[in-house]
């Protein structure tokens, strides 16, 4: 067997075995919330609790149902989906400019702004929780989606990022739009955008799964249980009494079905592009 063989039937197996710690517990999870609470009781810790019961799939559903009569998951369901909306489309039009901004003019302290904002990435958000909830309070933003999404729009590692990507730009397009004419806004709009695309989808999963599975600040910022997304729910749903197993299993499958989408239809746009965008 040649020595490349090799070091490719090595990499796929590392490969399957991360696929398969990856999948353990997912299948796991959606596995256990089409069965009966005594089913999951009794097949609990056997290889069955992976295996679907098909001799009763009519209440395969049941799970669900319940939750969404018992909690009210279509309103929190919509809530997530509302403010991730706004947290992305807030995001990438500000982080965007930004980092245009930092990439193609000549603002002054250029270097010692990139500097803060490589400083920043450090600092993880939850170390400033407080003093951010202090500013939103004083600003009469508690309890808004306003209030939620605005500290997590504007995001030092996501300008940084753009920021490198518009950089490999080439000038001469710049260059020959202003001779034809075109504004900063132009230019920004109808030959920055289109060509940077992978960059936009790969922050818009980022800030898409970041926001979809925030759970201290929405907690935080909201006092009223009906603006509440689906990761708040979920944890209060597993604290309500009566708990049932598999209602919590059902209402975490469809906490990350959202997510697994994004992944599965994003990487495809992600990836030929990529590949494909000609800037080096």
């Amino acid at each position: 067997m040649k020595k490349s063989n090799v070091i490719t039937a090595i990499k796929m197996l590392v490969l399957m075995t991360f696929a398969f710690l990856f999948l353990f517990p997912t299948v796991w999870m959606f596995v256990n919330s089409t069965k009966t609470v005594a089913e999951i009781s009794k097949e609990i810790g056997t290889i069955k609790s992976f295996v679907p019961n098909f001799n009763h799939i009519t209440i395969w559903l049941e799970p669900y149902k319940d939750i969404f009569s018992r909690f009210n998951f279509s309103l929190h369901f919509f809530n997530s989906v509302f403010y991730s909306f706004v947290i992305v489309v807030g995001s990438l039009f500000v982080n965007s400019l930004a980092g245009y901004a930092l990439a193609t003019f000549d603002i002054p302290f250029k270097k010692y702004i990139t500097g803060v904002l490589l400083i920043l990435i450090i600092f993880p958000f939850q170390s400033v929780l407080i003093q951010i909830f202090i500013i939103i309070n004083k600003m009469n933003l508690t309890n808004t989606v306003w209030g939620l999404a605005l500290p997590h729009i504007g995001s030092a590692f996501n300008i940084y990022l753009f920021m490198v990507f518009f950089k490999k730009i080439p000038k001469e397009l710049r260059e020959s739009a202003y001779i034809d004419g075109a504004s900063d806004w132009k230019i920004f709009t109808k030959i920055a955008v289109p060509i940077s695309k992978p960059i936009f989808l790969t922050i818009g999963i980022l800030v898409f799964v970041g926001s979809w599975n925030d759970y201290v600040w929405p907690l935080m910022i909201f006092t009223e249980t009906s603006k509440y997304p689906l990761s708040v729910a979920v944890n209060i749903m597993n604290e309500t009494k009566p708990v049932y197993l598999n209602q919590v299993m059902a209402g975490l499958t469809i906490t990350t079905i959202p997510i697994l989408l994004v992944y599965i239809f994003g990487q495809k746009y992600i990836m030929p592009q990529n590949s494909s965008s000609g800037i080096k």
